[in-house]
Parts: C-alpha cells; structure tokens; sequence
C-alpha cells in the first residue's frame, strides 16, 4: 500500500513539473513565453528572473517526483523480497 501512495504521490508531483513548464509567464502584460517554448523574439529583463524560478520549481517537482517513485518501486520490492525469504 506504501508503494502504491508514493507512487502516485510520485507521478503527481511529475504532472504538476509538466504542467508548470508549459504553463506561460508573463509580466506586467508582456508574454514571457514557457520554459519549453520562449517568448519569440526579444523578452524583456523582467522575464529572465521569473523564468528561472519557475524552472527551479520544475526541476524541483520533477526530482521530488521521481525520488518518490523509485522509493515507491524499492519499498514494494523489499517487501516482495522479505515475502519470498520468509516462505
């Protein structure tokens, strides 16, 4: 059950980075494009601050996200391994 939790935990935390990267930014009107696609053309100074923190939070999901689900694949196979030894 542990394994299951953290994993979806895990791929949550995944979805949440994705949605995040693609989401736009803007500032003070101007559309500073998303982390994947920047903002064609020139972007303001503003943007580059804003685009950085955002791409600090989704490297940040995304580590939390795949730390999580590889507990989660090592906690079902410790416990699938204590099953077979005490058999």
């Amino acid at each position: 059950m542990l394994s299951k939790i953290l994993g979806a935990v895990g791929v949550v935390l995944l979805i949440a980075g994705v949605v995040l990267a693609v989401r736009p930014v803007s500032v003070q009107g101007r559309d500073c494009g998303s982390l994947f696609q920047p903002g064609k053309g020139i972007t303001p100074m503003q943007c580059d601050p804003r685009l950085a923190t955002r791409g600090n939070v989704v490297v940040g999901l995304g580590t939390g996200g795949v730390a999580l689900m590889l507990t989660g694949f090592a906690v079902a196979a410790v416990r699938d391994r204590r099953t077979r030894v005490s058999s």
